[in-house]
């Protein structure tokens, strides 16, 4: 059954929209706006079959900017009218370097009047008088939750509940009214803490070696064997290190490691485990958090990760990949940095900040020259840290996007069964807060953006902090988490705990 079509998305004409998920994304959008490519934006906005329309929100941000920014400030100005048609919002602004006021971030014709596009500013001013602000923040920034919200359907009482509420309602005599108590709701059953799950990088042998005999691991272990086709428990325990390092073997590890850590808080603090309000999860740790959170079956959770993992370790294959740890540098000047080592490496380098982990604490991937002209320029530039990592390929770039597309495959099979999540959990991409019982089709999206993305960890970390939780417990192998916390908060990392297994 094709799902609904959410309100807020192009109203223009199509019965082919909304027919059932394809595999364009918003970077076909995105690309076609900023070249002009008009017959083909046209069939993307307008006049596409089911797997050439484009179903997402015109609205959302690739990177710091989305297709109207882009259409903007490249002066397609017949793309910006195509898209205006299609319900761009003009008031949304440009995702800004993390410390600076949201609401400096530019709007589409602030855009265009930055590279003198005179005739596309005046479009854009005419459609900001005519489009009244709220589908987004007051800063600008997309915000899902009211972007998604749809009304609930009022049901029609049966007949037997109308006489039964009037009898009821009926007067009584000498009956003294008792006060009723009004319905908990999910935050105040749930207590503040937040899950959090680690990503690839935190595996070592001898991983669960402490949990190994935990019914609920012991269950899961065996499920695993049969998934995965080998013995995930023996590989934890006895490596080798190098084989439990590929990202193959590594995302399994991880994601199985991730729930033990559950188990494990379950005997020192059940409340905490079974009453969180709210979960997230670095990287591949996002996908244990969606598991945690019921969103996933642990069995679909794992062919996924599986998937996942095999996916990026081929990616990774492609030509010479690497990735460089940098601390000490603000966003904006190693944006600068990456930008400069990209045109620096020649043709077709990539080179783009992966992960924001805590304030001025990057990791960056991308081809190997430029990351490498990178390391000397973020050297010169006087970070404190340009540290080569060991890892498989250019995760969280566009060098992912071979997997992310086997992946995408893999996801809309498992969405029919995918639930609203049974607590808060704070996603990857946008940094953002997604309510319990939030629609999975959102979530279903931010997945297919999530390997090419990057990961804004350190934003969701102060947003749950903002938004009232005060105690953090890291579930699964080492403390890395807990580490970056320390940079990211020093009072909470005080509240955090690590739940090593």
């Amino acid at each position: 059954m094709p799902p609904a079509p959410a309100r807020f998305v192009n109203p223009i004409p199509n019965p082919a929209r909304y027919q059932k998920y394809n595999s364009v994304t918003l970077e076909s959008l995105c690309e076609a706006s900023y070249h002009g490519h008009i017959e083909k934006l046209e069939v993307l906005l307008k006049s596409g079959d089911a797997d050439q329309i484009f179903n997402g929100d015109v609205n959302l941000h690739l990177t710091e900017v989305n297709a109207l920014h882009m259409a903007a400030m490249a002066g397609q100005e017949a793309a910006v009218k195509l898209l205006l048609e299609a319900k761009a919002d003009p008031h949304v602004r440009c995702v800004v370097p993390e410390g600076k006021d949201p609401k400096s971030g530019e709007t589409a014709r602030e855009k265009a009047a930055k590279f003198k596009h005179q005739s596309i500013v005046s479009l854009l001013k005419s459609a900001e008088e005519k489009t009244p602000p709220g589908w987004y923040q007051a800063d600008g920034i997309g915000n899902n939750r009211k972007l998604y919200s749809e009304p609930k359907p009022v049901a029609t009482p049966k007949p037997e509940a109308q006489a039964e509420k009037a009898q009821k309602e009926a007067p009584k005599a000498k009956e003294t009214p008792k006060a009723k108590e009004a319905p908990k709701t999910a935050k105040e059953e749930s207590l503040p803490v937040a899950l959090l799950f680690p990503g690839q990088g935190s595996q070592y042998v001898k991983m669960l070696d402490g949990v190994k005999d935990v019914p609920e691991v012991k269950e899961m272990l065996s499920k695993a064997k049969t998934i995965l086709g080998y013995d995930l428990l023996e590989m934890c325990l006895k490596g080798p290190e190098d084989k439990l390092a590929e990202t193959q073997y590594c995302q399994p590890a991880m994601f199985v490691g991730g729930l033990a850590g559950i188990s494990k808080l379950k005997s020192s603090n059940a409340a905490a485990a079974s009453q969180p309000r709210c979960m997230a999860g670095l990287s591949l740790g996002e996908y244990t958090a969606l598991c945690a959170a019921g969103v996933l079956t642990f069995e679909d959770g794992l062919r996924l990760v599986k998937l996942r993992g095999e996916a990026m370790q081929e990616a990774a294959q492609v030509g010479k990949q690497a990735m460089l740890s940098v601390a000490g540098l603000d966003q904006a000047v190693l944006e600068q940095c990456c930008s400069d080592a990209e045109k620096k490496a020649g043709a077709g380098s990539v080179c783009r900040i992966a992960n924001a982990l805590f304030p001025k604490g990057f990791s960056c991937a991308g081809t190997e020259q430029a990351v490498n002209e990178l390391k000397t320029l973020a050297e010169k530039k006087g970070a404190l840290q340009a540290k080569m990592l060991k890892t498989g390929g250019a995760f969280h770039t566009s060098l992912m996007q071979p997997a992310q597309e086997k992946l995408e495959k893999a996801l809309l099979e498992a969405f029919p069964k995918m639930s609203p999540p049974s607590c808060d959990v704070y996603m990857n991409v946008t940094g953002d807060r997604l309510a319990a019982g939030t629609d999975p089709k959102i979530i279903l999206e931010l997945l297919q953006r999530q390997l090419t993305s990057p990961v804004l960890w350190a934003t969701l970390v102060q947003k749950m902090i903002k938004d009232g939780i005060t105690d953090f417990y890291e579930c699964g192998p080492q403390k890395q988490l807990k580490a970056m916390m320390k940079r990211i908060d020093n009072k909470v990392w005080n509240k955090t705990q690590s739940m090593e297994v």
